[in-house]
């Protein structure tokens, strides 16, 4: 079903600075019940909020200077929230469970529960809201998780990986795609967690299975530039086959050497059209973007762009020399 999705990003240093922390208090506290925010800076609080929503599921990011945020009491909410620390150490104290976690650990919070939330040296927090009756659906139970540490094993890492790719929204997605991304996190949280088994093969093959997809696919745009980067080496990174890489990739109508190619040829493009590279000959630039031979490089940028890497530099030359130029009418007023 479509679903509604907002983006909201929301910081501290946006506040006029005499009152900042008061009113970010404020409107804290207003957007989220009964949660009350405590500086322990010393004076000089700094809270960087980003929050996606996707209908019943939430993506939200939390960096901070020390800080302390506490829910005194129950309230009406029926939600679970699975927090990923990314720097810390960050102390929850929930459903009658405290512990403190480090960087790459997480847990699962009951969002409708008093709850305290401290990082005594700042810290930075993903996590994941989910409406408790879709998280029942693929877990037993899981009010029995709540407060406790959970398992650091290949679901948490795609669930952290999928999380952070969301960042490179600029505004809020489609509902369409909003409705998938909310399914695959839903499927995520469950498999890190522990689905029931009959929820363990649609967890498996919906949600795993396009994050698994999404982290190949970051990979290649992140380490294109290598010239012996390849699929062995996506395949040791992320703890696939190489067999199974080839066959999620097979779902996008590319091979891992069309994908790779393509994000070289994408990056070749931009740096040709870039006046800022004008220093870089062709074959530095081919070098620079993964290709070893610049014979194998032209013909493959000609076939993708139709037209050759000196024609997209010369007509980028053209462009800065026109812009730059000065107008006729400059001198008289006109």
């Amino acid at each position: 079903m479509p679903t509604s999705s907002a983006l909201l990003r929301w910081s501290t240093e946006m506040l006029p600075e005499r009152a900042r922390f008061s009113t970010f208090r404020e409107e804290f506290a207003r957007l989220n019940l009964t949660l009350d925010v405590i500086d322990h800076s010393g004076g000089r609080p700094r809270i960087d909020v980003t929050y996606l929503s996707l209908g019943a599921i939430g993506v939200c990011s939390i960096v901070t200077t020390p800080v302390e945020f506490i829910r005194y009491r129950q309230d009406s909410r029926d939600q679970f929230g699975l927090n990923i620390v990314e720097a810390g150490p960050v102390q929850f104290a929930n459903a009658g469970q405290e512990h403190v976690y480090d960087a790459g650990s997480a847990c699962l919070i009951d969002r409708g529960r008093p709850l305290r939330v401290f990082g005594p040296r700042g810290g930075s927090v993903k996590f994941v809201t989910v409406q408790a009756a879709a998280l029942r659906s693929l877990v037993a139970q899981p009010e029995d998780l709540s407060g406790r540490p959970v398992h650091r094993g290949p679901a948490l890492r795609l669930l952290g990986r999928y999380a952070r790719s969301l960042a490179f929204f600029k505004e809020p997605p489609s509902s369409k795609l909003a409705s998938t991304i909310g399914v695959h996190l839903l499927d995520l949280v469950a498999a890190t967690l522990g689905p029931t088994a009959e929820a363990a093969n649609i967890v498996t093959e919906r949600g795993v299975k396009a994050a698994k997809l999404q982290a190949i696919l970051a990979e290649v745009a992140q380490r294109f530039g290598d010239p012996k980067f390849d699929l062995d080496n996506v395949a040791g990174t992320l703890g696939m086959s190489r067999r199974y890489v080839q066959k999620l990739l097979e779902g996008t109508g590319k091979s891992f050497t069309e994908h790779l190619a393509g994000c070289r040829l994408e990056r070749a493009f931009a740096m040709l059209a870039d006046p800022h590279y004008l220093h870089l000959a062709i074959i530095d630039i081919a070098f620079a973007v993964g290709f070893g031979d610049l014979s194998h490089f032209n013909r493959s940028f000609r076939r993708r762009f139709g037209e050759t890497p000196s024609g997209v530099r010369a007509a980028s030359i053209v462009r800065q020399k026109s812009s730059s130029a000065p107008s006729q009418y400059a001198g008289d007023g006109r």
